[in-house]
């Protein structure tokens, strides 16, 4: 009688155990809620993320018609001619960061031309391309008129005026300066600062030390302008200014304006000082911009 009660007890008691197990293992129905909950909230999220980038994303062409083109989207440009001769242009270097805001500032004061597209030359006698932030590749070349003679055809290079080509979408341009710079002048961009921009670096350079260190990081497209006092040789009046050079990284930008007092005299003394905030960038061409 023992032995039987023995084992009913140690059927009872497993049979207790795994119920117990079961409940411990079984997923509670609210964490299956929360969890799937959760889980789509994730998903819906990332969905809409990716939707809000994708309606964010302005093909290269509108912002060329819209004139909205911002040079901090250009990764490089690369000029090659049809002899085999080319450069490239990038916007981590300083000296040729400015190459780039040039390209940028012509394209966005082109004029749209109106008519036939010409079929792009296999070889153009010359080709720009820029590789934009996004990796997509833009190519600028000259615009052909071509004519067909004794089934000969002759192609010539349509005066100031570009083909701009997106993918398979074309726009005609209009651009005098863009156009004698692709022909010619990016053959004789400087590798450097020339000796006048070495100069005026200096000496904004030498007046920024005296403003403090709190205005340090104002050394972005420095311009310095000097009139004597009363046209006394020993006397000179200082304006500078730049910008902040964190808004190069994708910030917005501001602006240091100054004044100094420069005489053998009294010395140096500081007459007015000022920063202005989230300049415009229209502004910040007009601060940084060395060409027509």
């Amino acid at each position: 009688m023992p032995k039987k009660l023995y084992v009913l007890f140690c059927i009872l008691f497993l049979v207790n155990n795994t119920i117990v197990f079961a409940k411990q293992e079984a997923p509670n129905q609210d964490f299956i809620n929360n969890y799937f909950f959760d889980v789509n909230i994730i998903n819906s999220a990332s969905q809409m993320a990716e939707a809000k980038k994708n309606t964010n994303y302005q093909p290269f062409l509108e912002q060329l018609m819209t004139h909205s083109l911002v040079h901090n989207d250009v990764q490089n440009i690369k000029v090659k001619n049809n002899s085999g001769l080319q450069r490239v242009f990038s916007i981590n270097d300083g000296v040729q960061e400015r190459v780039l805001r040039k390209v940028v500032y012509w394209l966005n004061n082109s004029d749209r031309v109106n008519g036939t597209i010409e079929v792009s030359l296999d070889n153009p006698s010359n080709k720009l391309t820029l590789k934009m932030a996004n990796d997509e590749v833009i190519t600028i070349e000259p615009a052909y008129t071509c004519v067909v003679d004794n089934k000969r055809k002759t192609c010539t290079a349509k005066e100031g005026e570009l083909i701009v080509s997106e993918n398979r979408q074309k726009v005609r341009l209009k651009s005098q300066s863009l156009y004698d710079w692709l022909m010619v002048g990016w053959r004789k961009e400087v590798d450097g600062p020339t000796k006048e921009e070495l100069l005026e670096e200096a000496l904004f350079t030498r007046y920024l030390y005296h403003l403090g260190p709190s205005y340090s990081e104002f050394f972005d497209c420095p311009k310095i302008r000097i009139e004597p006092i009363d046209g006394d040789p020993r006397r000179h009046l200082i304006f500078g200014s730049a910008l902040n050079y964190s808004g190069h990284h994708g910030g917005d930008y501001d602006k240091l304006t100054f004044s100094i007092s420069d005489s053998n005299l009294t010395g140096l003394q500081v007459t007015n000082v000022k920063i202005k905030k989230h300049i415009s960038q229209e502004e910040i061409e007009k601060q940084c911009r060395a060409f027509d």
